[in-house]
């Protein structure tokens, strides 16, 4: 059973997350995705890839007390979100085989079974937790989708720069695309720009006028794409703009020269591991950057040489094997 929101406020996350999750673990265990109050398009997204339960609560309290209806002894959660504290992590404790936690934060006490953080190996003994608790840290256990863990097994050679990769989430809510696309105009030997938005972006009249005024560059822009073709233009792209977040750990699998930086405060963990790996140029936030900014950081991956060595590490750093690891795990809790 796995329990996670979003919006296009809150961005999706945590969505996308627990159904790489799903796309790990559904040949060998029965999945259900269970939401509280979501958009039309989030239910068709999760409905092409498990059974789903509409929780419809206003509280936490009701949210309790609906889980209380709905969840069997021998089942297994998976939470991903902030708001799983631990009156919530104690109620399913009490009420479940075992509790799994996806968690960047280490900001509580935590009384799952399991704690996952793909993000931040260096957090894995900050963790306040009970004894029987297990924490796996770091790119080894990445909670990627299966298309970019097989494209992280393939090698991708550099021969050219000129096609940027843009794409700043699934709601991008402080509408950092528009920057991106304003200081890659501003990059001559970028003849190529691919846009990608997802479906909570709510920019769109913005972004299609500012895409309508480009003349002087080839522009690809599609909207809630799969993933199979977020790898191929992924692919077709030598550098790409994207924020610490899952997204940039997708790109790190299909390879390309990656320009990250934080747009909320927790994503800075997964951007000090892409920093201490090599995977990625940091512009810090993007939120105080400036298009300047952008377009400076641009400048510097118009060097082959410096490209290649970020997609050489980025092979390194995320295998493509973490769906195995992660799923071995889920086996040995119900072994």
């Amino acid at each position: 059973m796995f329990r996670a929101d979003g919006n296009s406020k809150t961005g999706l996350g945590h969505i996308f997350r627990s159904l790489s999750m799903i796309d790990m673990l559904k040949n060998d265990f029965e999945c259900v995705f269970m939401i509280n109050k979501p958009d039309p398009s989030l239910i068709r997204l999760i409905e092409s890839y498990c059974k789903f339960v509409l929780l419809n609560a206003a509280t936490i309290e009701e949210e309790l007390s609906v889980l209380d209806e709905k969840l069997l002894a021998n089942d297994i959660v998976v939470t991903d979100g902030y708001q799983f504290d631990e009156v919530y992590q104690q109620f399913l404790k009490a009420k479940v085989r075992k509790l799994v936690m996806v968690d960047d934060m280490a900001d509580k006490h935590y009384y799952a079974d399991l704690i996952i953080n793909h993000g931040d190996a260096s957090v894995k003994d900050k963790y306040r937790k009970e004894n029987y608790t297990k924490v796996l840290a770091g790119f080894p256990y990445s909670i990627i989708r299966k298309e970019y863990l097989r494209a992280a097994q393939v090698k991708k050679v550099i021969t050219k720069i000129d096609t940027i990769f843009i794409c700043m989430g699934g709601a991008d809510p402080f509408n950092i695309t528009i920057k991106a696309i304003t200081a890659s105009l501003q990059c001559d030997f970028i003849n190529q720009i691919v846009v990608v938005t997802g479906s909570a972006y709510s920019n769109r009249d913005e972004l299609k006028k500012t895409l309508n005024a480009v003349t002087d560059k080839k522009i690809i822009h599609e909207e809630n794409i799969a993933a199979n073709r977020m790898v191929e233009l992924i692919n077709m792209s030598e550098i790409a703009i994207t924020p610490a977040s899952s997204i940039a750990m997708e790109i790190c699998c299909v390879k390309a020269g990656l320009l990250s930086g934080t747009v909320i405060d927790n994503q800075e963990a997964i951007l000090k591991q892409l920093i201490s790996a090599g995977c990625c140029l940091s512009l810090g936030d993007f939120n105080t950057a400036t298009e300047r900014d952008i377009a400076d950081h641009l400048m510097k991956l118009n060097d082959r040489h410096l490209v290649t060595s970020l997609v050489q590490k980025q092979a390194v750093a995320i295998d493509g094997v973490s769906g195995e690891r992660i799923l071995n795990e889920f086996k040995m809790l119900v072994a």
